[in-house]
């Protein structure tokens, strides 16, 4: 019985990704002139687009600063390459697997503790700060872009209802992830209502001993979080890498309107790229981003035509250029971990 609920998870998964694909796929027949997306595109600067990739990879290195940091802050040694190399792989599972923002979070704790045989209570405290730290900076960034969309343009009431909603999704999201981190009663009860729904679907289960270590590892998470919490000063040096790679991977769509030769203004910016962001972290990664980019662009007075080019250029970096490194990455940490364990 159990077997055959998981290939109908993955249908409904695949099919929810295919109509989304359908809808972008009718919103161009529709809604944006092919022929003038294909001039738009034959006149990219290959040699400023070609800047973006570069500037992505700069944002992942950054990325692996901030875990490497927040590693280091609870007595976790990881070299660079390692943790650049996890962090890779923490972008391929978070691009592929629909979830509520949590997959690169897992992928990177369970892949340092089978590497280094580390507490998983510390590699998980530093993947979930890293997280908290990125969400409060979406969260902080979508707040300032809506305040100037709202300064300078006269926004439709759905479209400021719209960002709203998303905005409060996120502030949900952040407090949840806050409030889980910090209330050791929280996750007990959250383990607890697992328990009860896997016992559900398997009758015989004796739940006594996954139970027992789940809440030992649950137990070393809270500690060394709040460990964290208890040194501002060793959060200092992540929250520079933090900010540093959020500049970095927000510059990647400013740099795909320069090579498409269109002036784009700061907040618009701000706006797409949080909120696709904010899709992603709420779990709606299914939703397709281009769609959400080009609907948006062009309801903040960017030309339909353009702002499709954009989106497509755009992904190009942070969708398929990720995950084809990410994928190269999982299997090099695959072969290494096999390696050491033979």
């Amino acid at each position: 019985m159990e077997l055959a609920k998981k290939p109908l998870q993955s249908k409904a998964i695949i099919a929810v990704l295919i109509a989304g694909l359908a809808v972008f796929i009718l919103y161009f027949l529709f809604f944006i002139d092919p022929r003038q997306v294909v001039e738009t595109l034959a006149q990219t600067n290959l040699t400023i687009y070609s800047a973006a990739f570069i500037t992505y990879m700069l944002y992942t290195v950054c990325s692996a600063m901030v875990w490497r940091s927040l590693l280091g802050s609870l007595a976790v040694k990881i070299t660079t390459s390692k943790a650049f190399l996890y962090t890779w792989v923490g972008l391929f599972f978070e691009a592929m697997v629909p979830q509520l923002g949590l997959s690169a979070e897992v992928s990177k704790t369970y892949l340092l503790t089978k590497d280094t045989k580390t507490e998983t209570g510390k590699v998980g405290a530093a993947a979930v700060g890293q997280k908290i730290l990125s969400m409060t900076l979406t969260v902080t960034t979508l707040s300032v872009g809506l305040g100037l969309l709202l300064f300078r343009y006269a926004l439709k009431v759905e479209m400021a209802l719209l960002i709203g909603v998303i905005l409060g999704l996120m502030i949900l999201a952040l407090s949840s992830v806050y409030y889980v981190s910090f209330r050791p009663s929280a996750t007990k009860t959250l383990l607890r209502w697992a328990v009860k729904v896997a016992r559900v679907f398997r009758k015989n289960w004796n739940p006594q001993k996954f139970q027992t270590k789940a809440e030992e590892v649950l137990n070393g998470f809270h500690i060394n979080i709040a460990q964290l919490k208890a040194n501002p000063k060793a959060l200092i040096a992540p929250a520079v890498y933090g900010i540093t790679g959020f500049i970095l991977e927000v510059s990647v769509l400013f740099i795909t309107f320069a090579a498409l030769g269109q002036p784009v203004p700061v907040d618009v910016v701000l706006i797409v790229f949080t909120l696709t962001g904010t899709l992603q972290v709420v779990g709606a990664a299914f939703i397709i981003p281009e769609l959400v980019m080009t609907v948006t662009l062009s309801a903040l007075s960017i030309d339909p035509a353009v702002a499709f080019s954009a989106a497509l250029l755009c992904r190009g970096v942070n969708l398929w250029f990720r995950l084809v490194v990410s994928c190269g990455a999982l299997q090099w940490a695959g072969i290494k971990i096999i390696h050491q364990a033979t």
